[in-house]
């Protein structure tokens, strides 16, 4: 599923490719992935404008239009963009095709049809809406703090949470939390102030890193869990084999030498 990295670099694509452009049609073929808006109306709303810039908050590109409002697009489990001229480079799961005057095309592709697709006049409601927590590049160490204190739950549990921190999915909380050395099921109020604080810079860290990485179009660096996430994968520190445990019902990927399951 694309996280904050991902979908950060998807606005960077987006802002590279298709700024600027006056919309010509937009072909809605899969309108079970629109929220609050029909197909009839995104219409309306896009063709004859133009986008002009991309903000992300959480894992959501909000892409805004030179008629105040923003298209907005939630990946899913494998949603991407796709910016072609040529039809042989079309992609195979277009949910969203939107053809430009030049006859460019930019087009949400989503395989398994787990995107969705909105439109919003305001960002700040539209957060407010869904109820979304601090973004997770945004949100400064004191607010971090206070929302560990108050949650019993796994540490990987809360990481994941959208609705206390945007942004952060399965596989980017996995390596926060191996490069902070910590047990995903450790219950996050049991955290000790040093904990938290290794979680929070290891966070950032990670984030920025994996940001700059995914605009490059660059692999991770191995020294990360993720590349090895994958059955018999080794840990980068230790080479041992690496555990799976299931927290949220989803599947956690750990060095138990690392990361030992100590909650004091």
């Amino acid at each position: 599923m694309p996280e904050l990295p991902e979908v950060e670099a998807f606005g960077k694509y987006l802002d590279r490719t298709s700024l600027d452009k006056i919309i010509e049609n937009v072909e809605v073929k899969n309108p079970e992935l629109l929220q609050n808006v029909d197909a009839d109306a995104l219409k309306e709303k896009l063709e004859g404008h133009k986008f002009k810039y991309t903000k992300r908050y959480g894992k959501y590109t909000f892409t805004a239009l030179d008629n105040d409002f923003w298209l907005i697009l939630h990946y899913g489990m494998t949603g991407r963009l796709k910016y072609f001229k040529n039809q042989d480079e079309a992609p195979s799961y277009d949910r969203l095709l939107i053809t430009f005057e030049d006859e460019s095309h930019i087009a949400f592709d989503d395989p398994r049809k787990f995107g969705k697709i909105n439109l919003a006049s305001s960002i700040e409601e539209f957060v407010k809406e869904k109820k979304l927590g601090h973004d997770a590049t945004e949100i400064d160490l004191k607010t971090f703090k206070q929302i560990f204190e108050r949650k019993k739950g796994a540490i990987k549990s809360v990481l994941m949470d959208q609705h206390i921190i945007a942004g952060i999915g399965n596989i980017y909380s996995d390596e926060i939390l191996f490069q902070a050395c910590i047990h995903p099921k450790v219950p996050a109020n049991k955290l000790n102030d040093h904990q938290t604080e290794q979680i929070f810079k290891v966070m950032k860290d990670v984030l920025k890193t994996s940001v700059g990485k995914r605009i490059a179009g660059e692999e991770l660096p191995d020294s990360f869990i993720i590349p090895h996430r994958k059955k018999n994968g080794k840990c980068p520190n230790s080479d041992i084999k690496l555990k799976t445990i299931k927290i949220s019902s989803r599947t956690a990927y750990y060095c138990p030498n690392c990361q030992k399951e100590i909650f004091e």
